[in-house]
């Protein structure tokens, strides 16, 4: 019996030894094929890249990515800059804005039991009820050491509760004009409807950034929280943003502070700011599954940044300089012949001009807008191909603008146009207006006139068109129900897979070899049921024709003696009638 044993010890061990490089080589290769893999968000669309003459910018795995000149709101690359997602703990930065906006941060605060109202195992700085801080302090916990503990207390602190501070961050928003964000905590642990978009972090982190007190929050890289009523020891901690950290090596020196996020569901998420050459530029990468994959293509959309465009930035510009003079513009026609400049400043009064274009941009592609008009000050906005690149604002008397030039309604302003060597003279806006209010109403007379005679006509152009939009509507609709579904199920099978290859990553080669061994017993065991299945369903089709052939025998053995007993019937009645 030992023998046995010790002969089947043996085979057991030569069969491991042979299956061991092989299980090995299979989890190499799947390993390689999960760092090659390429995921579904390095296709997404990158909008700025279908702007006309903008430089191209870099493909990332990024689902959604911004950069911004902070100076002049341009955004200078964007990649799903509208679409959903959820920011984790990049929204401290809004927190913080609303704290250093709403305090004096030397204050003190007394935390109450809120600070114990987070997910286990979330970043926090280890506060206490009764506890007593700075909100200077805070501030620097929420946004280098990431503090959610820290973060609701001051949420609480400010507006009575976690809720309250919620209506706050998204009144603060809306006011900065974002389109698809909506908050519901200070923190940005997840829930389903704490959500941003890149554009709207953009538009957040400019904001917070034009702050002083903030700049120096953010740019820190070290702090220390002295000892405090409850806590016996200083709390040392330095700046998440390992850009910032001169050791490591994801160090750059033109990095100026930023943010970092991450939780399971929404993955990585980072804001960057960086200055270099003039430039004062924010990335915002949302969605991405690494933190060195995150520092790796916010460095890179900021390089593409500083590489391909510049600013110009002006400020207490003499009234003897022309807004042409200023941006370096020819003139139009017989405008360079004007005697009276476009910008007049009075005392104490500034003219700037912010805009940030491409390297090669040509200046005739700017395209200038009146977005205001207060008094005798004029507002205007630059676009090129399309594309908002910044704005300028001071005194005006008269100007003399390009043939693209739009105007807003409500402005009056003088202009002189050229078009093909021709000079026009508009004399005002109001005349323009009236003339087009003239065409219009006639136009609609017209209109009036026919629809009155032709009534069946025109019912069933609107029925006809009518039922199209409907038709549209509909494919709109399903197609969009459709596309989400997919999305929805291609996340749910990234999710699943990417469970699956940590897993497996982080199995040793023995731990694969038994899961190997599992796997093929079950399909043995599978192969056994069915083998099983396979050979019952044949005895029950043998038991099935034995049983129809029994019947079938027995049918012909009843036949065969109903014959024989007709045939004595037929025999017995033929003797009968003999006699």
């Amino acid at each position: 019996m030992k023998r046995w044993r010790t002969v089947t010890a043996g085979l057991l061990a030569f069969w491991l030894l042979l299956l061991a490089p092989s299980v090995i080589i299979l989890a190499e290769e799947e390993a390689a094929q999960t760092e090659t893999e390429i995921p579904e968000s390095w296709y997404y669309t990158i909008e700025s890249n279908e702007i006309e003459g903008w430089p191209e910018g870099p493909q990332i795995e990024a689902a959604s990515a911004v950069v911004m000149d902070i100076d002049t709101g341009t955004i200078l690359y964007s990649k799903q800059a509208t679409e959903k997602q959820y920011p984790a703990s990049i929204t401290k930065i809004m927190t913080t804005l609303l704290l250093i906006e709403n305090c004096d941060l030397d204050d003190t605060i007394t935390f109450s039991e809120i600070v114990y109202d987070i997910e286990e195992g979330s970043t926090h700085l280890g506060i206490q009820p009764g506890e007593e801080m700075t909100l200077r302090d805070c501030a620097y916990g929420i946004m280098l050491a990431s503090a959610n503990d820290i973060a609701n207390g001051v949420a609480e602190y400010i507006a009575g509760s976690v809720s309250a501070f919620a209506d706050m961050m998204n009144e603060k928003a809306e006011e900065l004009g974002c389109v698809n964000t909506h908050f519901s905590n200070p923190h940005g642990l997840y829930s389903d409807d704490h959500y941003t978009c890149a554009y709207d972090m953009a538009l957040i982190a400019q904001a917070a950034y034009q702050n002083e007190t903030f700049r120096e929050i953010v740019g820190t890289t070290e702090y220390i929280i002295p000892e405090t009523n409850l806590s016996g020891e200083d709390r040392s901690f330095l700046n998440h943003h390992k850009m910032l950290q001169s050791d490591s090596e994801y160090y750059q020196s033109w990095c100026t502070g930023g943010k970092t996020g991450y939780t399971s569901q929404c993955l990585n998420t980072l804001v960057t700011y960086g200055s270099k050459d003039g430039m004062n530029l924010v990335s915002v990468i949302l969605r991405v599954n690494g933190a060195g994959k995150a520092y790796a293509e916010s460095t890179e959309i900021l390089e593409y940044g500083f590489e391909n465009f510049y600013t110009k930035n002006y400020e207490n510009i003499s009234s003897k300089s022309t807004f042409y003079d200023i941006m370096n513009l020819d003139y139009v026609g017989t405008a360079s012949k004007f005697l009276s400049s476009v910008w007049e400043r009075v005392p104490f009064e500034n003219c700037s001009v912010h805009i940030t274009l491409p390297n090669d941009a040509s200046n005739e592609d700017l395209t200038i807008t009146v977005t205001e008009a207060y008094g005798s000050t004029r507002v205007f906005s630059y676009e090129y191909n399309g594309q908002p690149v910044g704005m300028a604002a001071g005194k005006l008397n008269t100007v003399l603008v390009p043939i693209r030039t739009r105007y807003s309604i409500g402005t009056n302003v003088t202009a002189e146009t050229g078009s093909s060597g021709e000079n026009i003279l508009i004399e005002g806006l109001d005349d323009v207006l009236d003339q087009a209010k003239a065409i219009l109403g006639e136009g609609y007379q017209l209109f009036r006139a026919y629809a009155e005679t032709h009534l069946i006509v025109v019912a069933a152009v609107g029925a006809v068109i009518l039922i199209i939009l409907i038709v549209l509507m509909v494919v709109l609709i399903f197609r969009a129900t459709a596309d989400a579904r997919i999305r929805r199920r291609r996340r749910l099978e990234d999710e699943e897979r990417k469970k699956r290859e940590e897993e497996i990553e982080n199995m040793t080669a023995a731990e694969i070899e038994a899961e190997l061994r599992a796997v093929m017993e079950q399909e043995r065991i599978r192969k056994e049921q069915e083998e099983l299945a396979a050979a019952e369903a044949q005895r029950a089709a043998r038991e099935a024709e034995e049983m129809e052939w029994k019947a079938h025998e027995t049918e012909r053995l009843i036949d065969e003696l109903e014959q024989e007993r007709q045939e004595r019937i037929s025999s017995k009645k033929g003797q009968g009638n003999n006699k």
